[in-house]
């Protein structure tokens, strides 16, 4: 068990005691297998062709196996904090988290429909019964004295499948005579970790939107608001607080894209002063795009000056070592602007110390308000 500490009330998370079964239904409907596969390979663990195979590999009952079960605990432990994200970020004045901490020392989270079974997350038939606003499951404290609030909430999103008519058996052809193809449309529900992170020395909030690609539309914009009038109902430091802009990232792209040994730049999309729009993406990871011949040729040809509105940038680090990914993703219409802005981000890395790290080297680059 790891318990982190709320004033004197002790919240105790189990780390390594999961059900393998339940642990591993519990990352495949929370993380993308292509990032926990990586992480498999990086800590020369088997990684197996699926979750039903990595599920044989952790039940068994060797030293291999046992090692398994504790990564796969840690991992999900780490990403109920870091992940695949959405994060928008305000920079504040120390004050504002002296007061918001002070608060938070002295709360514990209520019980919930959540508790039973966090943080695993509830099974199917109890999710859809559960409440789709976030509520309040887990305080953590961290050594640096940075906090992390946990709101679980229950969500879905449209899963389609497209299915050809050679595809289809005579039953669903004769009743639907004459077409092409057929778009089926189901509803599945999941469990999201939604997260508020106060940052007491770097002086921010961070408003992180858990598995942002499940939300469109009206629901993701929403999404942040929401996560902040939860944390209202809890802290009246947050009482108004979403009348504050974000930070704005925007600027963030061209510094990072200028600064040669900042990262490795894996994707670019930008305005050049002769009126075209590039889009430029590295195939291989380890590649970094400016140093790519054919995108050195370009950027000669038009005197280095471009205008970026998307970037995606990754960076390795060290002790501990880890890997974290950012995109920012502008609008083209915003370079029209004389002052363009992007009010959030999207964070990918499965390390809480990695998911830090890459939000503080993209803060480096973003001048705060």
């Amino acid at each position: 068990m790891a318990t982190y500490m709320v004033s004197q009330v002790p919240v105790e998370v189990p780390v390594a005691g999961y059900p393998t079964v339940e642990l591993v239904a519990a990352l495949e409907s929370k993380v993308n297998w292509t990032l926990l596969r990586t992480a498999l390979k990086q800590a020369k663990l088997p990684v197996g062709l699926g979750w039903k195979a990595l599920a044989s590999n952790a039940e068994e009952a060797t030293p291999e196996g046992s090692r398994l079960r504790k990564f796969l605990s840690d991992f999900f432990d780490e990403t109920i904090i870091a992940g695949e994200r959405y994060v928008q970020i305000y920079s504040v004045e120390k004050s504002f988290i002296d007061s918001l901490l002070k608060a938070i020392e002295k709360s514990t989270p209520l019980k919930s429909e959540f508790s039973e079974k966090y943080p695993l997350p509830l099974d199917l038939k109890s999710i859809r019964a559960a409440p789709s606003s976030p509520t309040l499951c887990e305080i953590r404290n961290f050594p640096n004295g940075d906090v992390s609030l946990v709101f679980c909430a229950a969500g879905y999103f449209d899963d389609r499948n497209v299915y050809e008519s050679n595809q289809l058996s005579d039953l669903v052809k004769k009743a639907y005579d004459g077409i092409d193809r057929l778009i089926t449309v189901r509803k599945t529900y999941y469990q999201s970790y939604d997260v508020i992170t106060v940052r007491r020395q770097l002086e921010r909030i961070e408003i992180s939107v858990d598995q942002p690609s499940k939300l469109v539309g009206a629901r993701f914009e929403d999404r942040p608001m929401e996560i902040l009038t939860s944390g209202a109902l809890h802290f009246s430091d947050f009482v108004g607080f979403g009348a504050k802009a974000p930070d704005n990232l925007f600027p963030a792209m061209s510094a990072i894209y200028t600064e040669p040994k900042e990262g490795r730049v894996v994707f670019l999309a930008f305005r050049t002063l002769t009126g075209s729009i590039k889009r430029e993406r590295m195939t291989r990871d380890d590649d970094d795009l400016r140093d790519e011949i054919f995108h050195q040729a370009g950027m000669e040809a038009v005197g280095q000056d471009i205008k970026p509105y998307e970037l995606e940038a990754e960076w390795n680090f060290k002790a501990p070592d880890g890997v974290g990914t950012v995109k920012l993703h502008g609008l083209i219409s915003q370079l029209a602007s004389q002052d363009p802005t992007l009010h959030g981000c999207y964070v990918k890395a499965h390390q809480i110390s990695s998911f830090e790290r890459t939000l503080n080297r993209l803060m480096t680059f973003t001048s705060k308000p």
